[in-house]
């Protein structure tokens, strides 16, 4: 089961490492710079988090450096292929939970109505 952290960081992966067939070539600013700003996500971070998810198997990361600056060379495994279809069961199953929350609200509401009707 991924944190908030680690699922906004993979997402981020994911959107970059899909447009190029599961690999890509990032550095740690843009990983940064593109999650969002609403999620406390520091640089300290950063690392442990994408240790987190390549001992988990999403992805296979190489640490570089160029010019002073540090890249992740990132390859999508099997598990980080299948993400996406993680965060659409996420979503059915919230989306399920609303509505059998809706449909007990409104059979509460029907049988009250029915036993009041019958007891007055």
């Amino acid at each position: 089961m991924l944190t908030k952290k680690t699922k906004a960081l993979m997402k981020v992966v994911y959107s970059k490492a899909i447009q190029k067939d599961g690999v890509c070539l990032v550095s740690y600013l843009d990983l940064l710079k593109d999650i969002p700003y609403n999620m406390e996500f520091s640089q300290d971070d950063l690392e442990p988090s994408m240790k987190s998810l390549a001992n988990e198997g999403y992805f296979e990361v190489v640490e570089t450096e160029k010019h002073g600056d540090k890249y992740y060379c990132i390859t999508l495994q099997q598990a980080g292929y299948d993400f996406s279809r993680q965060i659409a069961a996420e979503q059915r199953q919230i989306k399920m939970k609303i509505i059998l929350t809706i449909s007990g609200v409104i059979a509460s509401f029907i049988l009250t109505r029915v036993l009041a009707a019958i007891f007055a």
